[in-house]
Parts: C-alpha cells; structure tokens; sequence
C-alpha cells in the first residue's frame, strides 16, 4: 500500500487568534484577469474541516473546489476550520458549540478584513456553519453584506431534526 498525501495548493495559509485558540484560514486570491467581486468567508459543518470541503480538487472534475470557482470569478475566497476541527487547536475540552463557532467567525472575519481592507463579507455556511454564521450574523451585522444558510439545522426544542433522529 502506497503512502497516500493530500497537498494543497494554489492558496495560502493563515492563522489568527481567538484568545489563546489557534484558528487556521485558508485563501484562495481571486484570479488576476477577473474584475474584483467581494470576499467570501466559507464557513463548514459539524463533521468536517474547511478545506477539504470548500477546495478539494479532484483530477478530471472541473469546478469541484467551490473555492477555485469562486476566485477564478473575481472573488476572494477564504474558509476557516472553527475551534476543535481540521488545522485549528483542539487542546480545550469544549464541545464545538455554536457560540463558540460564532466567535470563531468573529476572530477570523476581524482578520481577513483588517488584512486586506475588504468590507463586509459574503458569509455561507452549511449544516451547522449554518448556525454559526447565522448567530455570527446577528452579533456582527455590520460585518456582513450576504449571507447564505445551506442544510440549515434545527436542533432546538421542537426540533423535526432531532425527532427523527430519536426513530
């Protein structure tokens, strides 16, 4: 069996701080040749890291990093792995919640627009980036010029997720 590595490339990597948490950032610049079209922050769900789901290129499919589309148009793309996933510290005994995440955004939106200058930012998440960027959204609005909520979940009281889950 044949030693099997991931190598990421045509982006960069960064990192901020969230008190003494270690966030990580990947970005993609947008393309050369494309007009600028805002800055998008892509933010991942609860079973996953951001990279491998917002840039992973897979040979023979155009388009399967959502964040090579997004650049090659003008924008420039960045995702963040929230406290406890993929690059960021996963040292603190916390359960990922979605305050936290919340405040996850907060660090790394204040960095990539005090980096680059850009205004408010294009926000989506999924599943519970979703939750995330949603509570992000309303404690930061001025921070925010769209924001998208893909497998939006609710797992409050009454919750049709959550009784379906318990079948």
């Amino acid at each position: 069996m044949s030693d099997l590595r991931i190598v990421w490339r045509g982006g960069e990597e960064h990192w901020t701080n969230k008190g003494d948490v270690r966030l990580f950032l990947w970005r993609r610049k947008p393309a050369d040749q494309a007009p600028p079209a805002g800055t998008v922050l892509f933010v991942h769900g609860s079973s996953m890291a951001s990279q491998p789901t917002f840039d992973l290129e897979v040979a023979g499919r155009a388009d399967s990093s959502v964040m090579q589309w997004f650049a090659a148009r003008g924008f420039d793309s960045w995702c963040i792995d929230c406290e406890g996933y993929g690059r960021s510290d996963k040292s603190r005994p916390v359960n990922a919640d979605i305050s936290s995440g919340a405040d996850d955004l907060e660090a790394g939106s204040r960095y990539i627009q005090e980096r680059t200058g850009a205004g408010p930012l294009l926000v989506y998440g999924i599943s519970s980036g979703a939750l995330r960027a949603a509570l992000f959204a309303q404690r930061h609005p001025g921070r925010i010029a769209r924001l998208a909520l893909d497998a939006f979940v609710w797992t409050g009281e009454g919750s049709p997720t959550l009784a379906e889950r318990r079948k």
